[in-house]
């Protein structure tokens, strides 16, 4: 919420009051200024979410430690299971690889797509 507060307030005041000369709603205001000016802010916690969702750990590790029958074991989760516990360090890092492979598609994706709806000044 921090970092969208920060977007909102690089929006420059003088888009909105010629808006508002112009005769734009607060819906018009919303879809044609806020929007686009806010969508590289957008765009920066999108990517940063997805790398943070897969890379949970502390929850299932702290609450569930795995859970009955690995239900909430999560990939990191399953590293630090097969490197910490069970010693099979060349195993975990291999998964590793795998999860940076993932990461990187993803991010890669969002980073290759972003200019159908990310807008720059």
């Amino acid at each position: 919420m921090v970092i969208f507060l920060a977007g909102l307030q690089g929006i420059p005041q003088q888009l909105y009051e010629a808006a508002v000369l112009d005769g734009a709603s607060k819906w018009q205001k919303f879809w044609k200024i806020t929007l686009p000016l806010l969508s590289p802010t957008m765009f920066f916690v999108v990517v940063m979410k997805m790398i943070g969702v897969f890379n949970i750990f502390e929850q299932p590790f702290i609450m569930t430690n795995g859970g009955p029958s690995g239900s909430t074991q999560t990939i990191v989760y399953y590293i630090y299971s097969n490197a910490f516990q069970w010693f099979n360090m060349g195993y975990a890092s291999a998964v590793a690889w795998v999860l940076f492979l993932i990461v990187f598609g993803v991010t890669y994706l969002q980073f290759r797509y972003q200019g159908r709806w990310v807008h720059y000044e």
